[in-house]
């Protein structure tokens, strides 16, 4: 995100780099925090295993509809771009796949495949 960040701040404009900066702090923000809530849910589950799963699907929702606000209050009520919006939202995807492709070359090169 930060190198789409500075590209922005030199070559787009400023309700781009706006947007970009909005989605991907949404976007992180809401990784963190499903990371947290799934870490939190599966170790109450091994010290007891007859543990609902309700808190945390009503955690997710929550969150779920805390990000439909906030997008609504950026696209309505700020002049944050929608098109950096969307790239800043798929800032975490980007990087996973990129995590994932560098994963996969550097086992293809030790053998380990």
């Amino acid at each position: 995100m930060g190198i789409m960040l500075l590209a922005s701040s030199f070559f787009a404009a400023r309700d781009f780099t706006l947007g970009l900066l909005a989605g991907g702090l949404i976007s992180i923000l809401n990784f963190y925090g499903l990371c947290w809530g799934l870490q939190k849910t599966f170790g109450q589950w091994e010290a007891d295993s007859k543990l609902s799963k309700t808190p945390f699907v009503v955690r997710y929702l929550l969150r779920l509809a805390a990000i439909g606000l906030v997008l609504y209050v950026l696209l309505a009520r700020t002049t944050a771009d929608i098109f950096g919006l969307v790239l800043g939202l798929a800032t975490v995807i980007i990087a996973i796949t990129l995590t994932v492709i560098r994963a996969y070359f550097s086992k293809s090169h030790s053998g380990e495949v």
